[in-house]
């Protein structure tokens, strides 16, 4: 499944440090998680460079699978991430600050 750039969504450089710490706090590689999400490895590795942006349905993907809903992703909202893993995400947003 490909990620369309042409859909103007929030800003790739804020959704970007996001998806990377999720990614990391659920313990996956950047293949795996695109795996998971029915993403092609190559358009996953765009958006975690801030190339592309993602688009509703592949975070509407990432919350049926993992619980993280799209107030996350686009918005930045941690208070709505599941507990187990609001705490490892919130860590790794503090270090890449």
């Amino acid at each position: 499944m490909e990620e369309s750039s042409e859909t103007e969504l929030a800003d790739p450089q804020m959704v970007t440090p996001r998806l990377i710490a999720l990614r990391e706090a659920l313990g996956l590689g950047k293949g795996e998680f695109a795996d998971s999400i029915g993403l092609d490895r190559s358009s996953y590795s765009k958006i975690e460079k801030a190339n592309k942006p993602i688009l509703p349905p592949t975070a509407q993907k990432i919350w049926k699978l993992y619980g993280v809903d799209m107030n996350y992703i686009y918005l930045g909202r941690v208070d709505t991430l599941p507990a187990h893993l609001s705490s490892k995400i919130t860590k790794t947003l503090t270090a890449q600050n």
